[in-house]
Parts: C-alpha cells; sequence; structure tokens
C-alpha cells in the first residue's frame, strides 16, 4: 500500500493511521538520518543502539573530514555532524510526546553552529567560485611546494592568474588570512585592464617540517570590484594597500553592495609533491632567494 515511503511514516500512523505534526517531525529525521549516513549504513541501524549507530556514522564521516579539513575545524565539522545524527534520532523516538518540536530542533541547530570557530566559518561562507562577472581565478587552490634545505634560506612560489574578459577595469585587493608567511605582508592590491591577464607570483617565505598540506589552514581573500576610468589613478607605491584598503570599504557601504564588491577564498595547499593546478609554464613552483620579490605580469587577451 504504502511501497517505498514506508520508511519515512511514523509508527502511530501504520499502526492505528495517527496523523499529527509529530508525524512529520519522525519523517524528518529519517531524512536527516539518510542524508548524512547514506542507504548503506541507515539500513543496518536497526540492528544496534541509537548510540552505537550515531558512534559508527561519526567515525565514517570523521575519516572523511581528515582529507580535507584539519585541527579546529576538522573537530567542529566532525562534532556537529554527531549533534544532527542526535537531534535526528530524537524525532524518531517510537512515544510521538518524547519527539523534539520543530523550534527545538531548529534552537539545537543553531547551537551546532558554535561548534565551529568564526574564523573558520568565514573562509567556507565565502564566494567559492573559479570564474566570477568581472575576473576568471586561476588556480582556485593555491599550491606552494613543500621545500626544506637544511638551514638554507629558501622560499617557494605560486602564480595567481586574473583574467578580466569584460569591458570595465577591474580592482582588486588580495589579503592573506596569514600575512606573516609571506614575502609580502600587505594586501596585494592592483587594476586588471579591460581584456587582459594580470599574473601575481606569491611567495612564501621558508617552511618548517611540520609544515603540509594536511595542516594548512591559510586562506588568501580576493576583493575584487569594476572601477571607473578615474578611480584608484596614480596612487603611491607607498600607501597603496591603505587606499585600496579604504577604496573597498567605501564600495562595501554603498547600497547593493553585495553585488558590487565579489569575494573569493583561495585556500592554500603545501604540498610535498609539485603543483599541478598551476598556469602554464610562468607558474612552475621554484625556489627563490630571500632578495626577490613578488612578480607581476600583465598581458592582453586574445
Amino acid at each position: 500500500m504504502y511501497g517505498n515511503n514506508v520508511a519515512y511514516m511514523s509508527p502511530e500512523f501504520i499502526e492505528r493511521q495517527i496523523i499529527s505534526h509529530k508525524c512529520d517531525i519522525y519523517s524528518l529525521g529519517v531524512i536527516i538520518i539518510k542524508l548524512i549516513t547514506g542507504e548503506r549504513l541507515y539500513s543496518g541501524h536497526f540492528d544496534m543502539s541509537s548510540d552505537r549507530f550515531i558512534e559508527l556514522a561519526h567515525e565514517e564521516w570523521r575519516e572523511r573530514l581528515q582529507k580535507t579539513l584539519n585541527g579546529m575545524s576538522l573537530e567542529g565539522y566532525s562534532q556537529q555532524i554527531k549533534k544532527c545524527l542526535e537531534i535526528a534520532f530524537k524525532c524518531v523516538e517510537l512515544d510521538r510526546h518524547e519527539r523534539p518540536s520543530i523550534g527545538d530542533i531548529i534552537d539545537r541547530l543553531n547551537e551546532t553552529e558554535t561548534l565551529i570557530p568564526e574564523e573558520v566559518r568565514a573562509v567556507h561562507t565565502r564566494i567559492d567560485s573559479t570564474h566570477s562577472e568581472l575576473l576568471e581565478v586561476h588556480p582556485q587552490e593555491l599550491y606552494f611546494p613543500f621545500m626544506l634545505k637544511g638551514r638554507c634560506e629558501a622560499m617557494s612560489s605560486c602564480s595567481l592568474q586574473l583574467k578580466n574578459r569584460g569591458d570595465n577595469r577591474v580592482a582588486f585587493m588580495l589579503v592573506a588570512s596569514n600575512p606573516d608567511r609571506y614575502l609580502t605582508r600587505k594586501p596585494l592590491c592592483g587594476i586588471v585592464p579591460p581584456r587582459c591577464v594580470y599574473t601575481l607570483s606569491l611567495t612564501m617565505l621558508q617552511q618548517t617540517a611540520s609544515t603540509s598540506s594536511s595542516d594548512s589552514s591559510d586562506f588568501f581573500t580576493l576583493y575584487t570590484t569594476a572601477v571607473g576610468q578615474h578611480d584608484l589613478l596614480d596612487v603611491p607605491k607607498d600607501v597603496v594597500s591603505v587606499e585600496y584598503d579604504y577604496f573597498f570599504k567605501k564600495v562595501q557601504k554603498m547600497p547593493g553592495a553585495r553585488d558590487k564588491v565579489q569575494v573569493a577564498t583561495l585556500k592554500v595547499i603545501c604540498d610535498r609533491r609539485p603543483a599541478t593546478k598551476s598556469i602554464g609554464r610562468s607558474s612552475s613552483p621554484e625556489v627563490i632567494p630571500r632578495s626577490f620579490e613578488s612578480r607581476v605580469a600583465i598581458h592582453r587577451t586574445n
């Protein structure tokens, strides 16, 4: 009679045709469990206690998250998944009176946000796109090769390409989450002319033996906005970062700023292997002496 939908139906409805909003809460619990655990693991939860099932599902997710997250972010997201499963199992209580209300569920879900540090949440909620209306950004992940030469003062670099296919001048400001690790500690700023490619060479200072792709939490935030022909012209080099910071803050206060300023987050990966996601020959990783400054190249697109 009910076909495959029976799994989502509350026991009181199946057995006694009792209908209430608690039936919907039961269905929501099943949906959450299936979304988090998948069909394979879900089908086995009837043979174990809810605590044991949550523990198994939590461990599976923790193994997945370890491949992409680390430290506080790993622990935060891992605990968030566990809390969601606990909420879901409260939703599928056999006694409908023991199930939470939708308000209780929302409150508990909101509480899970505090499990993830504010700075980590900021990274994952920013716009993350390789293509925007203003600029194409390549690569989206910045690979700095892991290069240690004893006590030698060596650094590694990676290229970032900003391509403007439009007819407007585009201002950008690139801000490091951990500027002390890079040769240029101030934000990198500039204008990408219409139909041009702007290439930046980002330089990381000497890495420590503990630095690897699995524990790097660094990222760069790229702010972009279209500017007029007379904006940000002839900005003195010694105050360029201050001028651009002021300009972007001014634009962000304007009506409709959400559409005017675009934001992208570029993750930093410190890898023992050569970078494979760079652009052409100019982006190949290299070890450079301490005296080298960050390079900039601009050329027209085809």
